[in-house]
């Protein structure tokens, strides 16, 4: 089977519990993406935009909106890592190895809910230039799937963009924040985008490739 078919390949076969190397490739991989994400989120959105990305502080506004607990900051870094590491590469593993077509699935669902939402936005005349531009981006993205790139980078990218919707079109409103938080002017999210799309893409990658015994290369 060719490298850039292991994505489809493995699809195809049912879903089975990972055995301990499966596992140690999942994390390996989830260990990796997030410290792309730390960098993204800690050294360079600073530069862009003024402050951080803090995932910790979405968690602390979760628990707090729905058991009145705030946790100590520690506590919520800790658990982020924690969803870093293990919990998004075990939920990749579940959706890739089940659900048949599964990055068509989740690249039509996160555009196709984005589009929606900023429809609504621009009837009531709060969609703003720097808006539009990000679902310039966004349609890019997902777009690439109907060009010629392998399909593990295709579905690496669905990946990604899907850890942003999760984070903020599903847990942001959990946790009482705007959708998207796009009501914040939209540069936090186009940030937390692009870092997410990194962060899902690595994991993915890393872990496929580790799975399939690629790394770091193969000899012709």
């Amino acid at each position: 089977m060719q490298s850039t078919d292991v994505v489809q390949g493995a699809q195809q076969r049912a879903l089975a519990l990972p055995d301990a190397r499966t596992l140690g490739n999942l994390f390996i991989g989830g260990y990796v993406a997030l410290m792309a994400w730390e960098i993204w989120a800690r050294v360079l959105t600073p530069w862009i935009i003024g402050g951080p990305l803090e995932p910790p502080g979405l968690v602390i506004s979760l628990v707090s909106a729905w058991t009145g607990y705030e946790l100590s900051l520690p506590t919520a870094t800790a658990a982020h890592y924690l969803v870093g590491i293990v919990g998004y590469p075990l939920a990749y593993f579940v959706v890739s190895r089940a659900l048949p077509k599964w990055d068509a699935v989740l690249t039509a669902g996160v555009w196709l809910a984005f589009t929606l939402f900023l429809a609504v936005l621009a009837a009531k005349g709060g969609l703003t230039g720097a808006m539009a531009g990000f679902w310039c981006v966004v349609t890019a993205v997902s777009a690439i799937r109907f060009t010629r790139l392998p399909r593990r980078i295709v579905a690496c990218l669905a990946w990604g963009s899907f850890t942003w919707f999760n984070a903020l079109g599903l847990f942001a409103p959990l946790a009482g924040l705007p959708f998207l938080l796009l009501e914040w002017g939209g540069d936090l999210s186009f940030m937390s985008y692009v870092g997410h799309v990194v962060f899902g893409f690595v994991a993915a990658w890393v872990f496929e490739v580790l799975e399939a015994g690629e790394w770091p290369t193969r000899r012709a």
